[in-house]
């Protein structure tokens, strides 16, 4: 499997994922020359049928290996991606006209799929990366 295989499977997982804990999927791969968001969602507040107003940018890692190490997809997500996940969700929510004080939050899924026998293991962290 190629890296970008890879990282297209992680990310239908993301999504599937997302779908069923009650996300709307509002993009996927926003890409600029700066760089590139995963997933857009936003949740369905449990009470109503409406969404709640944070909007979700998820930064999906995904590693193939054979369960056996130590380390993690989501261990990825360094300080320098976490500074540009930030930017680009603000350049995000500027070109589509939302107002500034919209809240939104950046998580992470790590998934890590054994090369033996295909099955994912998925790790979500909401609200992984913090405003410094």
């Amino acid at each position: 499997m190629t890296t970008k295989e890879l990282g297209a499977l992680g990310e239908r997982i993301a999504c599937e994922y997302l779908v069923k804990k009650g996300f709307k999927i509002l993009g996927k791969n926003y890409s600029i020359k700066f760089g590139e968001i995963d997933i857009i969602a936003r949740k369905k507040q449990k009470l109503f049928a409406r969404f709640d107003k944070t909007i979700h940018f998820v930064e999906v890692k995904a590693i193939m290996g054979n369960g056996q190490q130590d380390f993690f997809p989501e261990e990825r997500v360094d300080y320098k991606k976490q500074r540009k996940l930030r930017n680009m969700a603000q350049i995000w929510l500027q070109k589509n006209n939302y107002p500034q004080d919209i809240p939104y939050q950046i998580d992470v899924i790590g998934i890590l799929v054994n090369e033996a026998t295909r099955n994912a293991k998925l790790h979500y962290f909401p609200n992984a990366v913090q405003d410094v």
